[in-house]
């Protein structure tokens, strides 16, 4: 995905580029991510490239507390996130929650859970 960035705050550190950038996500929501170490520009058209801190949740919570299906973000802080997203495909495994689609890691290889809604924590996102 294509995304533009919207605005840029390096309150960690200036000369490393080092905190919050937001950007656009694929319906126009803004999202805040943390970087380290790449210089983006206000206006700055970047193909999205998204990393995560995740809490470790229990298979149970994962696949139990979206029971109404929803696919959406629900920011916390800076960088956290709750999101509830559809699982696309694994290995690995990628959720769509809305606004963007995340790689989660190699957590499950059981092909069922494709097209399963989940609850996922994000801890950090980072762009």
């Amino acid at each position: 995905m294509t995304t533009e960035i919207t605005n840029t705050d390096w309150f960690l550190d200036k000369e490393n580029y080092e905190g919050t950038v937001s950007f656009k996500g694929k319906y126009g929501g803004i999202i805040q991510a943390f970087s380290y170490g790449t210089e983006f520009n206000i206006g700055e058209k970047i193909k999205l490239e998204l990393d995560s801190l995740s809490a470790e949740l229990e298979w149970k919570i994962i696949f139990s507390e979206n029971r109404e299906k929803e696919i959406k973000l629900e920011r916390k802080g800076d960088w956290e996130y709750e999101a509830y997203g559809k699982i696309l495909d694994i290995n690995p495994v990628v959720v769509d929650f809305g606004e963007f689609e995340l790689d989660t890691g190699n957590w499950t290889n059981d092909k069922k859970v494709i097209g399963e809604y989940i609850y996922w924590k994000i801890d950090r996102l980072d762009i």
